[in-house]
């Protein structure tokens, strides 16, 4: 890296007149307008997450229809993640990133209309859903944009700073969705529209090269091709390519297949806990404006943990980390089923969303950083779909449960299956001897020496 970075500054004229600090600067230019982008769409996404389910319990009273929006949405994300990032891998990214913006800023603009006008359908409502879920994996190369733009140096941090970033948004989404909701149903999706819509702008000005690096390009940096020769060992000396090369690394990869089918049996459980425990809080008494506050404070507390990313990947390896997490939420679900109230749900959620964003960059740092850039468009969709293969099930799961179960029961139920998956990780040799890559544990025990 240091003879591809370097050896243009030594060669340089004494007259140049751009000073040394001028490409940082950009950079932190352009990082700060990915944040503001990313900002904007996430409160977008958080009011959908809550505003979607009242929408259909509103119009057919029904938790199992509810379910079913998650379940569409999730499933068509499954299936656009293999082409989608085969697409990525192979086209400008930054304009791939627009695309999907300003498809889903057009639809939320779609359905605020219609619901101001009062024409809205059942089957309208799915369809989003539909169209939702295939727009994610496009959506979703704003990680790869973070990595183009950020220095490698400073990878980890800028990770973390986008998690703080995603937590804030999370944080303010579901209150602004009730709250809106509560005046009228078409002025959340109004508010969508505009955060995506802003979202899609930030792509269109933030300056960055989109191309994805090909191997053995001279633009590739030495880390990527650390990466490759490391994904290459990994696949027994074969390289993975077409559109299914994301899948057949992580696939080969030990540690990345236990990480990802502990990831898809523990979103094949989690996934409908918010319907759960919205439904928990009005059994509970907990009035209707109050239960996006509930379900804020796990982004509370994902706003509180962003900062300790690196004391907790400095002290904890790879395995530790995926099952603690997943101790913590089944413990919380057990918690939530007890009738205390909202403001010990609130506490428990808070708890939870602590360890999300150290959870979501370890995802990032184990599997990304260890493949070459053009690989990881592909890669990225593989997570997507191992993620999402149990969602559509669970979603459409957990809304059948509902009709015959009460929440606490439901909220029991998770924390046993939860429980039996983090047992799943726990058996996992690999994973659980997997450590960090070198460069990503200099930097964090620096960053934690440095906070402390």
């Amino acid at each position: 890296m240091t003879a591809v970075t370097e050896s243009p500054a030594r060669n340089a004229s004494p007259y140049a007149t751009t000073p040394p600090a001028a490409a940082p600067a950009a950079r932190n230019a352009a990082l700060r307008t990915v944040y503001a982008g990313s900002f904007t769409a996430f409160v977008g996404l958080s009011i959908t997450e809550i505003v979607f389910p009242l929408l259909v319990l509103g119009f057919t009273g029904k938790p199992m229809l509810a379910g079913l929006f998650g379940a569409i949405q999730f499933t068509a994300m499954v299936l656009a993640a293999v082409p989608a990032g085969n697409f990525a891998d192979r086209h400008d990214r930054r304009r791939v990133l627009i695309a999907g913006e300003t498809l889903r800023a057009g639809l939320a603009t779609v359905l605020a209309v219609s619901l101001a006008a009062g024409h809205v359908w059942l089957i309208e409502i799915y369809l989003a859903a539909a169209i939702l879920g295939a727009c994610q994996p496009l959506s979703s190369v704003r990680t790869l944009a973070l990595r183009a733009i950020a220095p490698a140096e400073k990878l980890t941090k800028a990770l973390s700073v986008q998690q703080g970033v995603s937590a804030v948004a999370q944080l303010v989404g579901p209150g602004i969705g009730t709250a809106l909701y509560a005046v009228n149903r078409s002025l959340p999706f109004a508010a969508i529209a505009a955060g995506l819509a802003v979202s899609a702008l930030c792509a269109v000005f933030v300056r960055f090269d989109g191309r994805p690096q090909a191997a053995g390009s001279e633009a590739g940096t030495a880390a990527d091709a650390a990466a490759s020769e490391s994904e290459t060992a990994a696949t027994g000396g074969k390289r993975a390519e077409g559109p299914f090369a994301g899948l057949s690394v992580i696939w080969r990869h030990p540690v990345m297949r236990a990480a990802m089918i502990f990831l898809m049996l523990f979103n094949l459980v989690a996934v409908p806990l918010d319907l759960v425990i919205i439904l928990q809080a009005e059994h509970e008494g907990v009035p209707t404006h109050y239960v996006g506050l509930i379900i804020a404070c796990c982004a509370a507390g994902g706003v509180l943990g962003a900062p300790f990313i690196p004391k907790l990947h400095a002290r904890l390896r790879p395995g530790q980390l995926l099952s603690g997490f997943g101790v913590l939420v089944a413990a919380g679900c057990a918690a939530m089923a007890l009738p205390l109230g909202g403001f010990w749900m609130a506490g428990w959620m808070g708890a939870i969303g602590f360890v999300i964003p150290a959870a979501q960059v370890l995802i990032d740092v184990l599997i990304l950083q260890q493949v070459p850039d053009h690989q990881r468009g592909r890669v990225l969709s593989a997570v997507m779909t191992f993620m999402g293969l149990g969602m559509p099930l669970g979603a459409a799961f957990g809304g059948s449960l509902l009709q015959v179960l009460s929440p606490a029961t439901v909220l029991l139920g998770t924390a046993g299956a939860l429980a039996c998956v983090t047992c799943y990780a726990l058996a996992q040799r690999s994973l659980r001897r997997s450590q960090w890559p070198a460069a990503h544990a200099a930097a964090t025990e620096a960053d934690a020496a440095a906070a402390e």
